[in-house]
């Protein structure tokens, strides 16, 4: 079985590596929509989860938590989701559907003191479809520019945590980045301006490390957590190609170099949790990105500081037993998140907020499990010319528990 296991994961990183999609507007500044990396036991509880423990499910928001995974099983975890959306600005609605494979992951534990993750999760995603109209310098004219952009960041990972004392663990997140940012710009002709295609275009291959700490303690049957996680500001390196084609498509100019102009910020998380085994968890957790300071090249507009704010429950109403209904052996999530993005256009922060929820069905005989759950959110405005985004989000995963590693005893 954990052949089979391994090989369903390596089939589904290739499909996830062309599954990310976007249709967000908002993805055509900086690296793009910057994605959740949350798997099915987190993604319901309003994306908090740094103080949660890893256990017979994959925690991804901390590192440090792949130490609470048996020493004797191996954990797969896959998911997919669907989005509904709706985009409308002051006089105009658009509505749609997008798909994608979410992640793909498995963890294990070498020893008593030392656990480990691998997996294919996004990092960013871009997809959008804007005009906008541009004065001719010089001249009382207009000209019209049709932004097309598409592609993304994808996330290989390689986790390891480490056992300092009893209750305090620590990890490091490995990643290679990797995938293609795409843009391409259609001017469109008229008295003063040429129809030309500007397209651009970047090629990422780069490394990327993040850091996490947890530490628990119990008083009486109530099981308390903290943790911490942080990245340093890190420029990603990527193959940047700029091409400017005319209205017969030959290439009129063309540029090729390497560059490390695509930045992700220092980011700071902080998470608390209270709960007791087998009944439920409270989880609370903070974000902070420092954008501010960050410059991309070819965009005028100013990045701020983003902040998310998460809480999340995930309970059992029912003490669990065999003789249960199906619905009481279920554990129930629920969660909300507010966030502030890093775009700032005009004098408007770009915000979102959500409300998911959501339940985990065991499957029968075994630790694993089906994660199914709603999310229902916003984000951004209609003030000030702008866009706002409504959406539904539907998620599904999936989590295999198989007893390995286990040596065989003849009598």
């Amino acid at each position: 079985m954990t052949k089979k296991i391994l090989t369903i994961t390596l089939f589904l990183y290739g499909l996830a590596v062309q599954a990310q999609n976007t249709i967000s507007p908002y993805s055509i500044f900086g690296v793009g929509e910057v994605q959740n990396k949350g798997f099915g036991a987190t993604q319901n509880l309003g994306g908090a989860g740094i103080a949660y423990q890893s256990g017979n499910k994959l925690n991804s928001l901390n590192p440090a938590s792949y130490i609470g995974i048996d020493s004797s099983r191996i954990i797969f975890e896959f998911g997919i989701e669907g989005k509904n959306y709706q985009l409308e600005s002051s006089d105009i609605t658009q509505k749609g559907n997008t798909g994608n494979i979410k992640y793909v992951a498995l963890g294990f534990r070498y020893n008593s003191w030392l656990a480990g993750s691998f997996g294919m999760v996004p990092f960013s995603s871009v997809g959008y479809s804007v005009a906008t109209q541009n004065y001719v310098e010089g001249v009382d004219s207009k000209y019209t520019s049709l932004y097309k952009g598409s592609g993304g960041i994808s996330q290989f990972y390689y986790s390891n945590a480490i056992k300092i004392f009893k209750n305090l663990s620590f990890g490091v997140n490995a990643s290679f980045m990797f995938g293609s940012l795409v843009q391409e710009e259609n001017v469109v002709e008229d008295s003063y301006v040429p129809a030309i295609i500007i397209k651009r275009q970047d090629f990422l291959k780069s490394m990327y490390f993040d850091y996490g700490m947890r530490y628990s303690f119990a008083a009486g049957n109530t099981n308390f957590s903290a943790g911490i996680t942080y990245s340093n500001k890190q420029n990603l390196k990527s193959r940047h190609i700029l091409a400017v084609y005319d209205e017969n498509l030959s290439v009129i100019r063309g540029e090729e170099y390497n560059t490390d102009y695509l930045t992700v910020p220092a980011i700071f998380g902080v998470g608390i949790g209270i709960g007791k085994k087998g009944r439920y968890d409270i989880l609370i957790d903070y974000n902070f990105q420092e954008w501010s300071g960050v410059v991309y090249p070819n965009q005028s507009q100013d990045f701020v500081d983003s902040h998310s704010f998460s809480m999340g429950s995930a309970f059992k109403p029912w003490q669990p037993r065999v003789t249960n209904s199906f619905y009481k052996n279920w554990e129930y999530r629920l969660g909300v998140n507010y966030k502030t993005s890093y775009l700032k256009l005009g004098s408007e922060v770009i915000k979102g907020g959500s409300l998911s929820f959501g339940a985990a069905i065991p499957l029968p005989g075994k630790l694993s499990e089906v994660n199914w759950g709603f999310e229902l959110g916003t984000n951004g405005t209609k003030s000030n010319h702008l866009i706002r985004e409504k959406y539904v989000l539907f998620q599904l995963g999936f989590n295999l528990n198989e007893v390995a590693f286990l040596k065989r005893q003849i009598y």
